[in-house]
């Protein structure tokens, strides 16, 4: 019998094994990472994983603090970390045999919430913890003598993109999210100049408002109008201008436009957002007629944009239409304008230098005011004899038709019987005779 030929990689792996079984230890999950950023209204903690895990979040008093506990877990670094934000004093680790516990120190009770978010583009699992600062009506009593609320005042919203987490587009040492702060707050300071309006931004500093936070900020606010501010990149770097983009209820207007709204509506899994999208309230609200005139409108104000872009003589491209979650309230007009391309040599030079900032500061604000100076809905005709008989074409939509035949998505869906907003090319659709709307 010939002996059995060596074989080191098994006698590897049976010495792995033994020393294994014999020790009783297997490298357990970990708490990979613990991140925390503090922004106005709260503070956000994050615990990096390596592994999806089932935990939970206990509310202790005297001193006030939090405690999650996360079973079959050990931290990587147990140092304590001193946060002292005014919210959150620090942060402690606590370990056994059964679990890791991650203690937070608050400055006082207050509220908080959580959630779990799985792993994703190259993302790990993740526990996020917010710690809600409370509000003003909660911590101080009201004015005795409040200031009455102004009228014939114009509320306009402004927010700049990304921030805190996400840096958005970087190139070298320059960071979008920097840059649209920048340009953000000297359009501020340009339509702050203008009697009647008052600008509201989602953010003045460097942290992350969720997409679902910056419409929110635009409610509470009341805002009359809403513009994001953002830069833009390219695979090509010939590619530069300004683009401006409303909302689309259907679809993107190109491949470009499709990619530009997946990358930016991704912007909430850097943030950690814990909220869902608005669409079930988006769906309940689309055919009304004031929305479509809120899209209309919000057309005319990306149209005001680049038309001031091109007067300034800042290059540019053109409108287009996408489903960036930040612009689907269609509570006010809103556009969503993508400044220049860091990928281009002199579109960066533009977004880099301090002049260049100005230059598209000053486009922008000019653009809302001549939004603002300007008044032209759609004209919507009253007693329609409905008999033209229309083929849709590739790139119809309702609101496409609706505006080119002078009435309102509504009316198109109900003259035909259609259950939904979508419509394919073929398809015949009864449109009303006359004069359609300019």
């Amino acid at each position: 019998m010939q002996p059995a030929t060596p074989r080191p990689w098994l006698n590897l792996a049976l010495v792995l094994l033994l020393s294994c079984g014999l020790s009783g230890a297997v490298t357990a999950a970990q708490i990979v990472g613990v991140r925390w950023f503090s922004g106005p209204d709260h503070t956000r903690i994050v615990l990096d994983l390596d592994t999806d895990v089932a935990y939970d979040v206990r509310e202790v008093g005297s001193p006030p603090r939090l405690a999650v506990n996360l079973p079959g877990l050990r931290f990587g670094d147990r140092t304590a970390r001193a946060v002292d934000d005014g919210l959150v004093r620090g942060l402690r680790c606590n370990q056994n045999q059964r679990r890791a516990q991650l203690v937070v120190d608050l400055e006082q009770a207050t509220g908080f919430r959580h959630f779990f978010l799985a792993a994703e583009s190259g993302r790990p699992p993740r526990v996020v913890l917010d710690v809600l600062r409370p509000t003003a009506t909660e911590s101080e009593p009201p004015p005795a003598n409040p200031a009455p609320e102004r009228s014939t005042v114009t509320t306009v919203v402004l927010d700049p993109g990304h921030g805190g987490l996400d840096p958005g587009a970087v190139r070298g040492r320059y960071q979008e999210k920097d840059i649209v702060l920048d340009v953000t707050r000297r359009v501020a300071s340009i339509l702050d100049s203008r009697r009647g309006l008052d600008v509201v931004l989602t953010r003045d500093s460097d942290w992350y408002p969720g997409l679902n936070d910056r419409v929110a900020a635009a409610m509470a606010a009341d805002g009359d109008l809403f513009v994001s501010i953002h830069c833009n990149t390219h695979r090509q770097a010939s590619v530069d201008g300004m683009e401006v983009y409303f909302l689309s209820l259907q679809g993107a207007t190109d491949h470009e436009a499709q990619e530009l709204a997946d990358k930016e509506n991704a912007a909430d899994l850097v943030g950690l957002a814990a909220e869902g999208t608005a669409d079930d309230v988006v769906l309940s609200i689309l055919m009304d007629l004031h929305m479509s005139r809120i899209l209309y409108e919000s057309r005319r104000l990306s149209d005001c944009i680049l038309g001031a872009a091109n007067d300034d003589g800042v290059r540019t491209r053109r409108v287009k239409q996408a489903r960036f979650q930040v612009l689907r309230s269609l509570a006010m007009p809103s556009a969503l304008v993508e400044l220049a391309y860091l990928t281009n040599p002199d579109d960066r030079r533009l977004l880099t230098t301090t002049a260049g900032r100005q230059t598209l500061a000053e486009t922008v604000a000019a653009g809302i005011v001549g939004f603002l100076e300007t008044e032209e809905l759609p004209t919507v005709m009253a007693a329609a004899t409905w008999s033209r008989h229309y083929k849709v074409r590739h790139g119809d939509t309702l609101w496409s038709l609706s505006r080119r035949h002078g009435t309102t998505v509504t009316d198109i869906r109900s003259h035909n019987n259609l259950r939904s907003d979508r419509v394919q090319a073929g398809q015949y659709l009864s449109l009303p005779e006359g004069r359609p709307a300019p």
